[in-house]
């Protein structure tokens, strides 16, 4: 029977393996043949509890399954952890690697459910895995949520799971409001209503939209792109989860307080200069804006 595993031993269990992320050479079915799409919460990288969310969380799943066959690696049947890394929001989960070495998880299982999956090695695809229960950072009073998670050991990277599995989902249009720019000592301008402006480095934020997360944005001035962000992956920094763009961003630098959302840098320079931001979804749908300002 497998020990159930906690904190720091969770973490060496998922990233001590070897693995090699090759983009979507890999195909995984989604973890539950049933689940509410409407209310499908919290995608992946969006902002959960001031942290960068490494899970999909389907809505009105009553039993999860196996995205791949694969050997079962660990039980966790308590909360406990540290860091961003598999901690707390897990609840009871199953970790199980895959042939090619990436990690596939669930969570907020009941507690049967992870008793019973501790007394097998291996699974097969598609394979009932049990039932969903209240044991993670549920945000439903009626429970039926399933944490799923896919993780590349070798680069200890949380991968977006949408990239690896069929695109049967249609994502809300993504609404480029309450577009900001801020300074180096940040000070905020309305970019809309942003005539001139001082030549320099600015940061550029967009208004949240609830459930609904911006996948890819590109930032262009005068034609020139100046920053791509993809969430593609989310890295570890220094124990924290980071969004790879120009450099390393925490939660806390994508999503401050309030409402805005990080879309990343621009170089202003002297001079009339057209500023272009396009947000896409996964299924590469985009919203677009441009706006003319003048450095001096």
């Amino acid at each position: 029977m497998k020990r159930p595993i906690f904190g720091a031993a969770l973490f060496a269990a998922i990233f001590g393996l070897t693995a090699s992320f090759a983009g979507d050479a890999h195909s995984f079915s989604w973890p539950a043949k049933e689940w509410d799409k409407a209310k499908s919460i919290f995608t992946f990288s969006q902002n959960r509890k001031d942290r960068f969310c490494q899970s999909l969380v389907l809505r009105g799943v009553q039993t999860a399954s196996a995205t791949d066959k694969g050997k079962i690696i660990a039980v966790i049947t308590e909360k406990q952890g540290d860091g961003d890394w598999f901690e707390s929001p897990l609840g009871n989960a199953l970790i199980i690697s895959h042939d090619d070495s990436l990690i596939s998880v669930y969570g907020n299982l009941t507690p049967q459910s992870a008793a019973a999956l501790s007394l097998k090695t291996c699974l097969e695809d598609e394979e009932a895995l049990g039932q969903t229960g209240m044991s993670s950072w549920s945000e439903s009073e009626e429970g039926g949520e399933l944490e799923f998670q896919i993780a590349d050991a070798g680069s200890k990277t949380f991968i977006n799971p949408i990239i690896l599995m069929p695109r049967n989902l249609k994502p809300p249009k993504i609404e480029l409001d309450g577009i900001s720019i801020e300074n180096q000592f940040g000070r905020a301008y309305n970019l809309a209503a942003l005539r001139s402006a001082p030549a320099g480095v600015y940061k550029i934020y967009k208004k949240r939209q609830a459930d609904v997360n911006v996948y890819k944005s590109e930032l262009y001035v005068n034609g020139a792109e100046i920053e791509k962000i993809s969430k593609e992956t989310l890295k570890c920094q220094d124990g924290r989860l980071a969004l790879a763009g120009k450099e390393l961003y925490t939660s806390q630098e994508f999503y401050p307080a309030g409402d805005r959302e990080f879309l990343g840098h621009i170089l202003l320079p002297h001079g009339s200069d057209t500023v272009t931001l396009v947000a896409s979804d996964i299924f590469d749908s985009a919203s677009t804006l441009n706006f003319t300002v003048s450095g001096y």
